[in-house]
């Protein structure tokens, strides 16, 4: 990558990155990295605050945003760049966390995250790209290049400075304590980049800073640094249901999503069972919806239509079909609530033990809770 691409890279998003200070329980003050994924929430490593008080976290750069054609109708500007260039300046300075942070169920997973109070609606957001573990090839990032992001102290500076590096993606491995795809980067580990960013030449960020490779006990310096990849990032914000839609937008609701197909009858010849019938729901905490689908027996349909809408009965909802004996059912002007979540989860299980009483065996891993011992 050239200077001048690694520089157009920072510009456009060092203003999403922030530094996070940490006190441990022995009362060692640390630093550690975040950055803005969407709708004032950030992402870091676990280590970087999981046991510790979070003292500031804090922005440090600033972004020049151009006007759009409709701002410059509309809107007088106040600031303009080079002179003449009409700009939005953006920048935050002092979070306040609102929620977080929050971590996944498995502490094996070094992902964070947290959302805070207020943030500049321009701030800029950093996209996650699509590279999930099953997708990625043996070496499909060897030899690309990447800007990594991040926070390390510098000494005799009196303020945390965003670091900017470019590096060189050198190896991608599977770990023996991770199930999920590492990077190994060219640039110097160094504390303080842990949950930063490592961006890469085409566009989305590659993946998560989280430590330095190392044998024995050497400092962080000496080891590789390694950069979690992006799918346990999607987990972590979809199990907290705080996926911003501008991450989950192309997914086609891929996470929040559970679904349950089902069977009934022998195997066919080739030895599989025919998907006759499903229900799935969706619930990222804003949206919330229901789909039932039965192919085979529209008498069954009906009735499971019916049972997953009475199961939603206390909330307004919209029947949308999708096509011939598959509904989906939208929860109409819910705001976040477990008690919606709550209703989803009930309609899923009563619709799953419906189709078990009229003899349908669930396909789904892991199986939703039903008093009926065929599912």
């Amino acid at each position: 990558m050239d200077s001048g691409q690694a520089r157009e890279l920072f510009t456009k998003y060092s203003a999403a990155m922030a530094y996070i200070e940490v006190e441990s329980p022995n009362g060692d003050l640390g630093i550690g990295s975040a950055f803005h994924v969407g709708e004032g929430v950030f992402v870091t490593a676990r280590h970087v605050v999981e046991n510790k008080q979070i003292r500031e976290v804090c922005m440090t750069e600033s972004v020049y945003i151009p006007f759009t054609e409709e701002e410059l109708r509309t809107k007088k500007p106040h600031t303009f760049l080079n002179g003449d260039t009409p700009v939005h300046s953006v920048s935050n300075n002092a979070l306040v966390i609102k929620r977080g942070p929050l971590f996944l169920p498995r502490t094996e997973i070094d992902v964070a995250i947290f959302e805070v109070e207020e943030i500049n609606p321009r701030t800029p957001v950093i996209p996650l790209g699509s590279h999930l573990n099953d997708f990625l090839g043996q070496s499909d990032f060897v030899l690309s290049e990447a800007v990594v992001l991040g926070y390390p102290p510098i000494p005799m500076s009196t303020t945390p400075v965003l670091v900017g590096a470019r590096a060189e993606v050198n190896a991608q491995v599977d770990l023996y304590d991770s199930c999920d795809v590492h990077f190994v980067l060219s640039a110097t580990a160094r504390g303080g980049f842990s949950g930063g960013l490592a961006f890469s030449e085409w566009g989305f960020a590659l993946g998560l800073v989280t430590r330095s490779l190392l044998t024995n006990d050497g400092t962080a310096e000496s080891g590789y640094m390694s950069v979690l990849s992006i799918e346990p990032i999607y987990e972590c914000l979809a199990h907290h249901k705080l996926l911003p839609e501008c991450q989950a937008d192309g997914w086609d609701d891929l996470w929040n999503t559970q679904t349950v197909h089902f069977t009934r009858g022998d195997r066919g010849i080739s030895g599989g069972f025919r998907v006759l019938g499903s229900v799935d729901s969706f619930d990222n905490g804003r949206r919330y919806h229901l789909t039932v689908c039965c192919d085979d027996d529209v008498e069954v349909f009906e009735q499971a239509l019916q049972t997953a809408t009475a199961a939603l009965g206390e909330y307004q909802t919209e029947l949308v079909e999708i096509r011939p004996r598959m509904t989906r059912i939208h929860i109409m002007g819910a705001d976040p609530d477990p008690s919606v979540s709550a209703a989803i989860t009930a309609a899923l299980t009563a619709t799953t033990r419906l189709f078990a009483q009229h003899g349908y065996t669930s396909l789904s891993y892991p199986p939703v809770e039903t008093e009926d011992p065929q599912v």
